[in-house]
């Protein structure tokens, strides 16, 4: 049986840019009434919530003429295959009374975690989003402006089940591993943006239509993405290994394969990349109860000039004795690969489409005699780049939120598909007068499911309004 040393540094050339939280990038984490509607807000979103997701909605009535965010934050982090009871189980360790120890693992336990893979290949993502500046000005019946500098992150990686069918089991005679769907992305971006929207009056079949514009420029600081990965490990009937390694990534700014503290880094370093977006909607109402939206976020692309690089590898190796000193290190040397400079390149903005419909249920005339405020959201959101925050697989979400009292909003919502699946969110908010707090989260399964859990998020915010 080989050493697994082998496949181990083959997957830490997969795993090595999540060495620096300095390479990451989101979207819509800082929305957090967003957020506790399991991210229904196209038609729902308004103030400086309507920033990156329906410029439009700016025009739309809101409390207050000046808004001033008080850095909302949202972070994500989950695994399609990978959930609390297992990482808990197997990953931590046992506690001892002198610490924790290495947990030992029968073929049971190592079944379990191979059918814990729903196909081939597992994600593991992560992503977060603060709104460093963040105000709102309304300009009488006209509309709004809004003015937003936002840090985002994102990364995640695709690993193969065969990954860890090797590490369990080896490499007996007539085995053949697979790993050429492992794919990873990550990227860390700063967003300035500047949003209007515009009341549009006449518009005869309709009490209100508004339509809107945003215009960003953003600055990166660090890009990291396998472009190809064909590799594979096949053992003779004689027990030699026959690897195939075939791999071809990039980067930009910081460096992610060096070994460097979080103190190495600044929160103003010199920008690898710079790029531009357009938001654009439009949003109207049919009558006093029934609304709509509709939306196309980050039009744009980033063009990475700064430290640009590829890391590759293209050969066959062979191992017919993996004790041997000088063989093993030939291994780890091809599984670095080797690095080169490259001209600038360009990488898409993660582009969403977005439709959604909100319904005012207690302005229907058979509830306008109902406690309280009750508003209901439909949403369809359809992505065009694969990223931890987007994605190709289309999501639809239902959210709502009623307010028993006018400062108690109470929020919850639904969503199927996108990057998480099934998701229960849950939320509320204080208003104040002057000042809102708002808190929520889009996965609350561990509620109900503590130990199967495998996505998790949080987002909390203060805003001033005057």
């Amino acid at each position: 049986m080989t050493n697994p040393k082998i496949l181990i540094r083959l997957i830490a050339l997969v795993l090595t840019f999540t060495q620096s939280l300095a390479i990451v990038r989101a979207g819509e984490r800082a929305n957090i009434r967003g957020m506790a509607m399991a991210r229904t807000f196209v038609a729902t979103s308004r103030g400086i919530d309507a920033v990156g997701i329906n410029p439009a909605n700016l025009a739309l009535p809101d409390r207050g003429t000046v808004t001033v965010s008080i850095i909302p934050f949202g972070a994500h982090a989950g695994s399609d295959f990978l959930d609390y009871d297992l990482y808990t189980s197997y990953f931590t360790g046992i506690e001892t009374d002198s610490g924790r120890a290495a947990t030992y693992m029968n073929e049971s336990d190592k079944r379990r975690v191979l059918e814990a893979f729903e196909d081939a290949t597992g994600r593991i993502s992560v992503d977060v989003e603060a709104t460093v500046v963040g105000i709102s000005y309304r300009l009488g019946r006209i509309g709004a402006l809004a003015l937003t500098v936002k840090e985002q992150i994102y990364a995640f990686v695709d690993l193969p089940r065969d990954y860890v069918e090797f590490i369990f089991n080896g490499n007996p005679t007539g085995t053949k591993y697979e790993f050429g769907s492992t794919e990873a992305r990550a990227s860390w971006t700063r967003e300035f943006a500047l949003s209007f929207g515009a009341n549009i009056p006449g518009v005869s079949f309709l009490p209100s239509f508004a339509v809107g514009l945003g215009v960003k420029l953003l600055k990166g600081y660090g890009f990291y993405e396998i472009q190809r990965f064909n590799a594979s490990l096949e053992t003779s009937e004689n027990a030699t290994l026959t690897g195939v390694i075939d791999f071809l990534s990039r980067s930009a700014g910081e460096d992610p394969t060096r070994n460097r503290s979080l103190n190495a880094y600044t929160f103003f370093p010199q920008p690898a990349g710079t790029g531009y977006g357009l938001d654009l909607g439009i949003a109207g109402a049919f009558n006093d109860y029934l609304s709509f939206g509709i939306s196309v976020s980050d039009i744009g692309t980033i063009n990475w000039t700064k430290d640009t690089r590829e890391t590759y590898a293209d050969t066959t190796i062979v191992v017919d004795d993996p004790l041997q000193e000088l063989q093993r290190d030939a291994i780890e040397d091809i599984v670095k690969g080797r690095k080169r400079s490259v001209e600038s390149f360009s990488t898409p903005l993660p582009t969403s489409f977005r439709v959604g419909f909100a319904l005012a249920v207690h302005n229907l005339p058979t509830f306008e005699k109902m406690p309280g405020e009750l508003l209901v959201g439909l949403d369809y959101n359809q992505g065009f780049e694969e990223t931890a925050i987007t994605t190709t697989n289309p999501r639809v979400s239902l959210g709502v939120e009623y307010k028993p009292l006018a400062w108690l909003p109470l929020r919850s919502g639904i969503s199927f598909g996108g990057t998480d699946g099934v998701n229960l969110a849950l939320g509320f908010g204080i208003n104040a007068g002057v000042f809102d707090f708002e808190l929520a989260s889009e996965n609350i399964t561990w509620l109900f499911a503590p130990k199967s859990f495998s996505h998790g998020s949080v987002a909390a915010g203060m805003r001033l309004r005057f």
